[in-house]
């Protein structure tokens, strides 16, 4: 018997998977849209640091005195930690003689109780932005004070990556020429103020950051050692999360919400 002549009721019926299919495909565009969107606004970003980075690197080969706090914010850029507050020479020695930042930088917060991360956490609550994941923040930090740190880094990306997709459709504008500014006064040999180096700092740790935090390792390879967004948010991070690496996701956050209102508003917040 040809199979012209099959009875129809034998014949697989495909309608229902298609529609499936297209409703999926429905489902998945403004996941799409979003990702479009957050990576104009990170490439825009990184395209400003990256024409700024030549005269950073002159800086730091020709003049010795000035290159200390931008050494210093290369390396916590490399870190993973963003960076925005003013540069105290004991803690400009610390990083500097270093050969382990991340060792630095638990000694510095152990040190301090982390009064600082505290204050940026205060920081983050107040800004509107943040207040529709305001639940998962606070929940996000009751794990990290209780030391559970794998569940504090797993709400702490996902509040990043609702934060990124809300805030990469805002207009970059006010950024860009503050960084222009800073490039003329060093381009002069001009010393900065301390805003201007918060600034610098941010922009730049904020970019390198980011830029490792998104890098799309295969889940063949090895898992990267420093925190790697796509591992965390598909589940296959089994790295032991460290509070360290809670504050970095903490102070990435922070960073996001600053430049957010650095790009919106005129005036520098006042206070960092």
């Amino acid at each position: 018997m040809s199979n012209d002549s099959l009875p129809n009721e034998n014949l697989p019926d495909f309608s229902l998977l298609a529609e499936m299919m297209q409703n999926m495909q429905k489902a998945m565009q403004p996941l799409t849209e979003m990702a479009a969107n957050i990576q104009v606004f990170l490439q825009s970003f990184a395209d400003v640091i990256a024409e700024f980075q030549p005269k950073i690197d002159g800086i730091i080969a020709g003049f010795k005195d000035a290159s200390r706090p931008l050494i210093v914010i290369e390396k916590l850029g490399n870190a993973q930690f963003v960076q925005w507050d003013y540069l105290s020479d004991e803690f400009i020695d610390a990083i500097l003689s270093s050969n382990n930042v991340n060792k630095t930088l638990r000694e510095f917060f152990v040190k301090s109780k982390f009064k600082s991360i505290d204050t940026t956490i205060e920081k983050c609550k107040a800004n509107p932005y943040l207040h529709k994941y305001m639940r998962l923040f606070e929940q996000s930090i009751i794990s990290f004070k209780n030391s559970q740190n794998d569940l504090a880094v797993v709400g702490f990306t996902s509040i990043f990556d609702g934060l990124l997709s809300d805030i990469s459709g805002n207009p970059t504008h006010s950024l860009p020429p503050r960084l222009i500014a800073i490039d003329s006064k060093l381009e002069r040999e001009e010393y900065l103020d301390n805003n201007e180096y918060a600034i610098l700092a941010l922009s730049i740790t904020f970019q390198k950051t980011v830029e490792s935090f998104s890098l799309p390792t295969p889940f063949t390879q090895k898992e990267p050692k420093g925190l790697n967004r796509h591992w965390i948010a598909h589940g296959r991070s089994m790295r032991r999360k460290t509070k360290l690496d809670c504050i970095k996701l903490i102070n990435l956050i922070y960073g996001l919400l600053l430049i957010n209102e650095l790009d919106t508003t005129d005036a520098l917040p006042e206070s960092f």
